[in-house]
């Protein structure tokens, strides 16, 4: 009997890790990287997505921000990271995009990573302080015509999607402006504050459109958003490169699929949610889920339609 016991006891004490091993995804806290600075759209929408998942799952979504590398560090964190749902990452145009044609990356954005859903679509239009004497978009193309190297403006980082689309668009206008880089949108936001620069082209304006601390003088889209139906698009006025905005998440390639449907479902419930909706508007953010195998050919078709365009204009890096 005493024999019995004692080999009875290995199984009764490694029981508490098999129900452990049991319990459902997430059981621990879950890492969200966000490759830019505090205080911009990108941040501030992932932190919501955060605090909603924390709520729902009841378990602790820590915001990891890992800003450098024109965006790049981020993803070749959670590309090098285990795939079992506790490293995510904030999806961008910029990362997944366009700086992949521009610096060598250590990551595919074909092939390193699972991609889980879209969240939002943002506008991102070039603003400058409502007391600018700049009073249009078609202002500021005169007044950098009339005074070559003297322009000042900033994206949120180096060679995102919103820098490439103003880069693209002033050299085909002819125009010698002076690109000033930041590390994220609240840098540039800061730098426009303080008179440093003349012009940024963000997605980080909601807040100081809502204070009335700047002016809106075109969207680097194709159409018109919601609240800017009296600006001009860079569709419209035919540029090179409009460009579109969202923000998704992702993780590391092979990510198991109950990982994958259940952020899809927590997603779809915030997306249905009007207090969803009301922290989206702080940033003047919509509400657009792009789900599963729809959202992975997204983000591929549209980095592969980056990759026919980018090269072709010759921008300078």
């Amino acid at each position: 009997m005493k024999r019995r016991s004692l080999l009875a006891l290995p199984a009764l004490l490694a029981a508490p890790h098999v129900v452990r091993a049991q319990k459902s995804y997430p059981n621990e806290p879950v890492s969200l990287v966000v490759g830019l600075a505090p205080g911009g759209s990108g941040d501030g929408t992932m932190r919501m997505v955060a605090a909603k998942a924390t709520e729902e799952f009841g378990v602790q979504m820590i915001v990891d921000n890992r800003p450098g590398g024109a965006q790049t560090i981020a993803p070749t964190k959670v590309m090098r990271s285990k795939p079992d749902g506790y490293t995510l990452i904030q999806t961008t145009t910029s990362a997944f995009g366009t700086v992949p044609y521009f610096q060598q990356v250590p990551y595919n954005v074909e092939t390193d990573f699972t991609y889980i859903a879209q969240y939002a679509r943002l506008p991102s239009p070039n603003y400058v302080l409502v007391d600018s004497p700049i009073q249009s978009w078609a202002e500021l193309i005169a007044f950098a015509k009339a005074n070559p190297g003297k322009l000042r403006w900033a994206a949120a980082t180096p060679f995102s999607a919103p820098h490439l689309a103003n880069a693209a668009a002033f050299q085909q206008l002819g125009l010698d402006t002076i690109f000033v880089p930041f590390k994220g949108g609240a840098e540039a936001v800061s730098a426009l504050l303080g008179g440093h620069i003349d012009l940024v082209v963000s997605s980080d304006y909601g807040p100081l459109l809502s204070a009335g601390k700047v002016r809106l003088l075109s969207e680097i889209g194709d159409d018109r958003m919601p609240g800017m139906e009296n600006i001009p698009t860079f569709g419209e006025l035919g540029y090179p490169l409009p460009a579109r905005i969202i923000f998704g998440i992702a993780g590391p390639a092979n990510l198991p699929s109950d990982v994958v449907q259940t952020w899809i479902r927590t997603l779809q419930k915030m997306n249905a949610s009007p207090d969803w909706k009301t922290l989206m508007g702080r940033y003047m953010a919509l509400p657009s889920l792009v789900l599963g195998d729809d959202f992975r050919r997204q983000m591929v078709d549209d980095y592969q339609r980056l990759g026919k365009i980018l090269p072709g204009l010759k921008i300078e890096h």
